[in-house]
């Protein structure tokens, strides 16, 4: 018997029962006996903790509704899958509650969270705080989160990242402010997506008429792009000299455009000498410095 009273204790089933009947007709204390005595034995799932926020929250238990996240978050902690949804609806839940009255806990909740989250769960955290500082908080805040977010987040996220945090930087501060960004962005990326930021860097540097700048962020972003790979970068150069050039800068970009297609067509070689097929699209330009 004491057998079977140890596998009831621990049965899904027989506590999916329970709190259901407690929440169809039972009183608000035993049902909230039920889900803390639920949380006690730890055969609470991520449902339950959600339920149970959710009931206390209808019930007006505001402040019992963020412990009982608080004890989901402690037993599903990240990296668990379920780590994402109970933050995501902790965050949420807060926030509707206090719509920006309690500022610091906020901060405080969002950086315990941040502080755990799998870079690759990021993202939506990062997201979310930022739009709470650009709405409750203070700019400077606003664009420190979403310059976290561009050197946390993966590698293939990095460049839609650096994107809005340079939108933002022209949004609040305004478009000179968004040099070093761009700098910091075209370091930090691999060698596509470092040209492509090249070009938008040239592009803003031409629409305040910086045509000596926006070339040399061409002439950088260059050494970035195989002419025979991404001809759409040669293109856009093409058409910046057809704009602002001479004779003799459209020149000058044609040499360069020959110089990096034999570069380019040496490390290819060499990678095919040794046997390592297509070299991996960073090692051109690796240890690369902004000049």
């Amino acid at each position: 018997s004491s057998r079977i009273a140890r596998g009831l204790v621990k049965s899904s089933r027989a506590w999916n029962l329970l709190l259901d009947l407690e929440e169809s007709l039972g009183t608000i204390q035993t049902t909230k006996d039920a889900y803390n005595r639920a949380l006690e034995v730890k055969v609470a799932t991520p449902s339950h903790i959600l339920n149970f926020a959710n009931f206390l929250t209808e019930s007006k238990y505001f402040e019992e509704s963020f412990t009982a996240y608080e004890r989901g978050v402690d037993l599903f902690p990240f990296p668990n899958p379920s780590a994402k949804l109970l933050w995501k609806e902790y965050l949420q839940a807060f926030e509707k509650r206090y719509a920006g009255t309690k500022i610091h806990r906020m901060r405080e909740l969002y950086d315990r969270c941040l502080s755990t989250c799998p870079p690759a769960d990021a993202s939506q955290f990062f997201l979310s705080y930022g739009t709470f500082e650009e709405h409750h908080g203070l700019t400077k805040r606003a664009l420190s989160v979403y310059e976290r977010m561009c050197t946390t987040l993966p590698i293939d996220e990095k460049y839609t990242s650096y994107q809005l945090y340079i939108a933002k930087t022209v949004r609040y501060i305004g478009i000179l402010a968004t040099r070093p960004v761009y700098e910091r962005a075209i370091a930090a990326l691999t060698d596509t997506p470092a040209s492509n930021m090249c070009c938008e860097f040239a592009k803003m540097e031409a629409s305040l008429h910086e045509i000596d700048r926006a070339r040399v962020a061409f002439t950088y972003g260059a050494q970035l792009a195989d002419p025979r790979v991404n001809p759409s970068y040669w293109g856009k150069w093409h058409e910046f000299e057809v704009s602002h050039g001479n004779e003799e800068t459209f020149r000058e970009m044609l040499r360069v455009k020959r110089g990096v297609q034999a570069a380019f067509s040496t490390v290819n070689y060499n990678a095919a000498e040794m046997g390592a097929g297509v070299p991996k699209e960073k090692n051109l330009t690796e240890g690369r410095r902004w000049i």
